[in-house]
């Protein structure tokens, strides 16, 4: 019986200088030449050259992304003639598993996210940081504590795993509820290098503003079943797609039960996309048999697994 295979697609923060340097200009003509037509950028090559400020610009980090990630899934088609049986995407991700699920065209997903990034670039600014080793409960109710004293914004934005959660909010709340959770038995609280703060309520109003933009797109039955990150479940009804990306914005990403309903398939899990932040945060939760296709022996390890 073949292995159940599940791709998972990488968010912001998994971007870098020379990401598609391993594609050949073959592979790259199609993307380039959409990508030149809708965008005021020459996105490819900024992923190539840089500047890196430029790269790490929200508006520029999700298309270029998101053309990464594509790349490889249709690179990992061409090489194994394989159709995964599940897909999931963290944050900016889960719109490369819409387009791998042919839910969303190349043209409308590259503009999407592009358009996505711009109004998170103008929403209220904040900060991020990645608590270790805290329970969530305990983080949950130090963010509450920090809202009700200074009355701005501080939640849980991407549960990650059972020993790692990012908080997001304003600048001051979110160094304030650092502190405690370090007060609190943190292993530690890194500030994370973002430009803004995502998955938390300062994102009301970039939601308000890109739910038009997510109201116009129309959005195809996935051929293959998508995990969401708001509630690691799988969506039957298509029309409530685009809700739940609205929500993606303000909700946290719901990831370490995203992996809890991949590990109870007990098969091979793929990141499809540069770099292995994924694949490591598959490992704390407790998963096996995890590939990066970035890593050089990607295609000898997978075989070794069918």
């Amino acid at each position: 019986m073949p292995r159940h295979i599940s791709l998972i697609f990488p968010g912001q923060g998994s971007q870098f200088i020379g990401m598609l340097n391993s594609f050949s200009k073959d592979e790259l003509n199609n993307v380039t030449k959409i990508s030149k037509e809708l965008l005021d950028i020459d996105i490819i090559n900024c992923i190539k050259n840089g500047p890196e400020e430029d790269l790490n610009k929200t508006s520029i980090t999700q298309p270029a992304l998101l053309i990464a990630s594509y790349l490889y899934y249709i690179k990992f088609l061409n090489l194994f003639d394989i159709t995964p049986n599940l897909l999931a995407g963290h944050s900016l991700g889960e719109y490369s598993a819409l387009l791998a699920s042919n839910s969303i065209k190349i043209e409308d997903a590259i503009s999407l996210v592009h358009k996505r990034g711009k109004c998170m670039e103008n929403a209220q600014k904040g900060s991020m940081f990645a608590i270790l080793n805290l329970d969530l409960n305990e983080i949950n109710q130090i963010c509450k504590l920090v809202e009700e004293e200074t009355g701005q914004v501080i939640s849980s934005a991407n549960i990650n795993s059972p020993n790692q959660v990012v908080i997001a909010g304003s600048d001051q709340a979110a160094t304030i509820a650092a502190g405690k959770c370090k007060q609190a038995g943190a292993k530690r609280c890194i500030q994370l290098n973002v430009s803004v703060a995502s998955h938390c309520n300062l994102m009301d109003e970039a939601a308000s503003v890109f739910k038009k933009d997510l109201d116009e797109q129309k959005f195809n039955t996935p051929e293959i079943s998508i995990i969401h990150n708001v509630d690691a479940k799988i969506e039957k009804d298509i029309a409530n797609i685009p809700k739940k990306l609205l929500e993606q914005l303000t909700l946290p990403v719901q990831w370490t039960k995203t992996m809890e309903h991949i590990k109870t398939f007990d098969g091979i899990v793929i990141e499809c996309g540069p770099g292995k932040v994924l694949s490591g945060l598959a490992k704390t939760n407790g998963l096996d048999n995890i590939l990066s296709m970035s890593s050089e022996t990607f295609e000898d390890d997978l075989k070794e697994l069918l």
